[in-house]
């Protein structure tokens, strides 16, 4: 049924309604839930409540704000080869993988002259994320460089999800300010929807690494 729901979703934009709005409202697992419990769930960090809509149907949708899952080997496989397009150096057998995605940003964002003061761009995220365990890490958003100013592309070396394959496998809906994904060498992977720091990387690599 899962599956089949998150099909469904694939074919619909995202909007965000008012409270007065009457549409359907589903949890993660496609079942069907009250009003009541999805407004009561919504700003609780647990879940990401995101909102689709067609001529004829309107409904949020109440998703996991974290997810661990394992990768089929041959997937497991095709997503290194992908990444290994980005740098000349392979991903090493042995390394952790963790991808800051981007993407779903506020338009007022895309065109600020300041930079972003998210301490994920902070000088000591990637040297102690690699004195964690052995890293092969990747910045990566569905828009082009050349949007992402306010996101440090001067000095960040953002690549373009040209194929949506990183939003295909993981999450394939815009969520704001996108995700974090961490994958151990077995293919076991973790991810986290929506706003996050340094610290939460940081110590999910620590838990993926054990």
């Amino acid at each position: 049924m899962k599956m089949l729901f998150y099909i469904f979703l694939i074919s619909y934009s995202t909007n965000i309604f008012s409270q007065n709005t009457l549409f359907n409202f589903y949890n993660d697992e496609g079942a069907q839930i009250t009003r009541k419990e999805f407004y009561e769930k919504r700003d609780h960090y647990e879940t990401y409540p995101m909102y689709f809509e067609n001529d004829s149907i309107k409904f949020g949708v109440l998703f996991d704000r974290e997810k661990y899952g394992v990768l089929k080997d041959s997937t497991f496989q095709s997503l290194k080869n992908y990444l290994n397009t980005f740098y000349p150096s392979k991903i090493n057998p042995k390394d952790i993988i963790v991808i800051n995605f981007l993407t779903g940003i506020p338009i007022n964002e895309l065109s600020k002259k300041d930079k972003s003061s998210w301490d994920i761009f902070h000088r000591d995220y990637l040297k102690k994320l690699n004195k964690i365990t052995d890293i092969s890490h990747f910045w990566i958003s569905s828009l082009e460089k050349e949007k992402l100013k306010y996101f440090h592309s001067e000095k960040v070396d953002w690549k373009k999800d040209e194929d949506n394959f990183i939003k295909r496998l993981f999450f394939p809906h815009e969520t704001t300010y996108g995700y974090y994904i961490i994958i151990n060498p077995k293919g076991k992977y973790y991810y986290s929807l929506g706003e996050y720091g340094k610290n939460n990387v940081w110590s999910k690599t620590r838990l993926m690494k054990s």
